[in-house]
């Protein structure tokens, strides 16, 4: 990853990444659409709470 990359450009790369391994656990069978409704709901608590700024 390149060091330059703003913390925006950082959020849609790791956005389409996910996006794209959901939808070949969908594809593969893996997940449901169902699951993978969940995870994301899940997932964005995580980012969320891990692109907090601390104080």
């Amino acid at each position: 990853m390149d060091a330059a990359w703003s913390r925006a450009e950082w959020a849609t790369h790791f956005s389409r990444t996910v996006a794209e391994e959901i939808r070949l656990g969908i594809r593969s069978g893996v997940l449901t659409w169902a699951e993978a409704d969940e995870l994301l709901a899940r997932l964005r608590v995580v980012v969320d709470q891990a692109l907090e700024p601390i104080s």
